[in-house]
């Protein structure tokens, strides 16, 4: 079953449609969460609130085919109103696995770019976790944290562009010359 006909079992009171769709959905989202809080128990109150959220509210979503952007949006909601409510500094602890078995590249890698991606301020870190663990595309970014695409593609260029710094940093600390 796809993910839109699970939405409108979901929208109809149908629990198991919308277990699945968590099923389907929460690494994507915690790979976000974790991103942008940097921390594994705080990423994952934050999907668990999200998706309670989204169950009370699933007959809300007018477009079953937009389930992943609206979900991104809510999980996004709940990282900024945690961080908001903590106001402290974040320890940040050691990678889950679950984020280090990226397909297409090795653990130490999938850690150097975690780790950068953790160097990013809040803005650009939530533009790599929607863009590259959400895999959304600009125009759902765009609608997720309420800012114009071109805002998003700035963004993102700028991010990118930090973390290639960043990874270049990393690599000449570990191979110096």
């Amino acid at each position: 079953m796809d993910d839109m006909m699970l939405v409108q079992s979901a929208q109809k009171g149908n629990e198991r449609a919308f277990a699945a769709l968590v099923r389907r959905n929460e690494r994507r989202l915690f790979a976000t969460a974790y991103s942008i809080l940097g921390s594994s128990w705080d990423a994952s109150d934050a999907c668990q609130d999200a998706f309670l959220e989204a169950w009370a509210k699933i007959t809300t979503l007018k477009d079953p085919s937009s389930f992943g952007a609206w979900m991104a949006r809510i999980v996004v909601n709940k990282c900024h109103s945690a961080r908001r409510k903590t106001k402290r500094l974040v320890v940040v602890e050691d990678v889950p696995e679950r984020l280090m078995a990226h397909e297409a590249v090795g653990p130490e890698t999938s850690l150097m770019l975690i780790e950068a991606v953790k160097g990013l301020d809040d803005d650009h870190r939530a533009i790599v976790a929607l863009r590259y663990f959400s895999d959304l595309k600009v125009d759902e970014i765009a609608e997720v944290l309420e800012i114009p695409a071109g805002t998003v593609k700035s963004r993102i260029n700028r991010a990118v562009g930090k973390l290639r710094e960043l990874l270049a940093a990393e690599t000449m600390e570990v191979n110096p010359r």
